[in-house]
Parts: structure tokens; C-alpha cells; sequence
């Protein structure tokens, strides 16, 4: 069965059914090695949600970085 036809077949159930499905689906999934994280992007990942965190009205909202990238097309 080609992936087209699993989707077709998925979409077709219930929806209690597809939640199961998907929920199922989610915690098989398992990132491959070459997506897992650096000790160093780990870092500054961690550095920048914490600067998020104690500066929570710092940056901007999706809706103004949106604008922003469709008024520069």
C-alpha cells in the first residue's frame, strides 16, 4: 500500500480513530541520529529560551515578523 493510499484509508476513519492513530503514530516516531542536537546547539538553545523567558516582551509577535516578510516580496 503506497503512503497516498494509508493516508486515504486514515482520513476515513472516525476521528476518535485517527486521534489514536495519530497519537500512536507520534510515539513511535523517533528522530534519526543525524537530527539529533549538538551538545553546543543544545547550548545555545537553552541560552535563548532563557533570555526569552526573562525578557518575555522582548522580540515580536508572529504576526508582525509575517508583515514584515511579505512586505519585503
Amino acid at each position: 500500500m503506497t503512503k497516498s493510499q494509508l493516508t486515504h484509508e486514515a482520513l476515513a476513519l472516525p476521528m476518535e480513530d485517527q486521534l489514536d492513530l495519530a497519537q500512536a503514530l507520534w510515539q513511535n516516531a523517533s528522530p534519526p541520529p543525524e537530527l539529533e542536537l549538538s551538545p553546543e546547539l543544545k547550548t545555545m538553545l537553552e541560552a535563548r529560551l532563557k533570555e526569552a523567558q526573562e525578557n518575555p516582551d522582548d522580540g515580536h509577535t508572529w504576526e508582525e515578523v509575517k508583515a514584515h516578510v511579505l512586505a519585503r516580496r
